[in-house]
């Protein structure tokens, strides 16, 4: 055996072994040899794969294009890496097409110029790089929300703490006085104040667990979720006679169901609390499943408002204008959004003034059943 043979078949037992798709293309186009690898990443033998076009391997709509590149190569050839900093697609026997790096180097021979293609399936490294990107996005998303969630929240406190402090010192002229009404009044309002300040810490406590805290996901059905959050709310729905229709379909979906829970109570509430003076809210759950997704809406009849405001809402501790004074800390809408959100979950409203609010919600469904 020749020393030359020897040399060849370690050559083609590394080439093998390698963990790469390699490929050895003549001017032509032609393949002249493909590794193992090759077949398993492309889905051809390798004797599919001799002496046919390597533009087989591309996609149909750049065969053409990737031609014309090659031809190119051959004028000016030498080590080259392609689909760095940008994406080259590769295309597989079943049609399926997926982002490779290409690294050429020419191989020259007695007889011609050859390119040895080293291919790499890119697939996984750009699904990690777009899962990164969508990490630092969402990680920008709520530390821009947890600032403006920081700047309002200082500003909504400082009313509760001013008025206990302005009362305090009243309490004190009154003790001094001896003025029992005096006395009273100063100690009802600083516990009012006080009352005031723990609800807004407790809501600011629950909207920041919405924003970075753990969620405990699993697959929910529909109508027993939405019986469950209801049933938190059966006493404000009974002292406001509310009028409450639920339709809804079997489907099931993935979500955290605290969570779930805290965003169907507190539209729910919303819709009680702004209904029309002297009136019983009415409120309609419903729900469809179109194109995999369950489209959720809770409808209410209340006093609504301008749809330019739709965002505006969702604003921690943000309050429409009104001639009516409601309770609460203005911060449940924007604990729903920021539930909708960290689910992925779409999430809209409509609404006009005197004619109620719909809000509406697609969830991904993980499975319904053919009726």
């Amino acid at each position: 055996m020749s020393g030359e043979t020897i040399e060849y078949d370690r050559f083609r037992v590394m080439v093998e072994a390698s963990p790469a798709a390699i490929l050895i293309v003549g001017a032509d186009g032609l393949v002249r040899y493909a590794n193992r690898e090759t077949e398993i990443l492309f889905g051809y033998a390798r004797d599919e794969l001799i002496g046919r076009s390597v533009d087989l391997l591309t996609p149909a709509v750049t065969r053409r294009r990737h031609a014309a590149f090659r031809r190119l190569y051959y004028v000016d050839p030498g080590r080259r890496m392609m689909g760095v900093g940008h994406e080259i697609r590769a295309r597989r026997r079943d049609g399926c097409e997926f982002p490779v790096e290409i690294g050429l180097a020419p191989l020259t021979t007695e007889r011609e110029l050859l390119v040895t293609a080293t291919i790499i399936d890119m697939s996984e490294r750009r699904a990690a790089e777009r899962a990164l990107a969508g990490s630092v996005a969402e990680l920008e998303r709520v530390n821009e929300r947890l600032g403006q969630f920081a700047y309002v929240a200082s500003l909504d406190l400082q009313q509760p703490l001013a008025e206990i402090a302005s009362q305090s010192s009243r309490l004190e002229a009154a003790m001094n006085a001896g003025g029992r009404d005096e006395i009273m009044q100063a100690s009802a309002h600083m516990r009012c104040a006080a009352v005031r300040a723990r609800k807004l810490v407790e809501d600011l406590l629950i909207y920041a667990r919405t924003i970075y805290g753990d969620q405990q996901l699993e697959a929910l059905e529909l109508r027993e979720e939405v019986q469950f959050s209801l049933a938190a709310l059966a006493q404000s729905i009974a002292a406001g006679e509310t009028r409450l229709a639920v339709d809804l379909p079997a489907a099931a979906f993935v979500g955290d169901r605290a969570q779930f829970a805290c965003l169907m109570q507190n539209i729910v509430a919303n819709a009680i609390k702004y209904r029309k003076p002297g009136r019983p809210a009415e409120v309609t759950i419903a729900a469809t499943l179109e194109e995999g997704a369950i489209h959720l809406s809770i409808i209410d009849k209340g006093v609504g408002f301008e749809q330019q405001f739709a965002q505006k809402i969702f604003e921690p501790f943000s309050r429409l204008q009104s001639d009516v004074e409601y309770a609460g800390t203005g911060i449940e809408l924007a604990i729903c959004k920021s539930i909708a959100d960290r689910h992925g979950w779409e999430i809209e409203v409509e609404s006009r003034p005197g004619d109620g609010t719909a809000f509406r919600f697609a969830i991904p469904t993980l499975f319904a059943p053919s009726l």
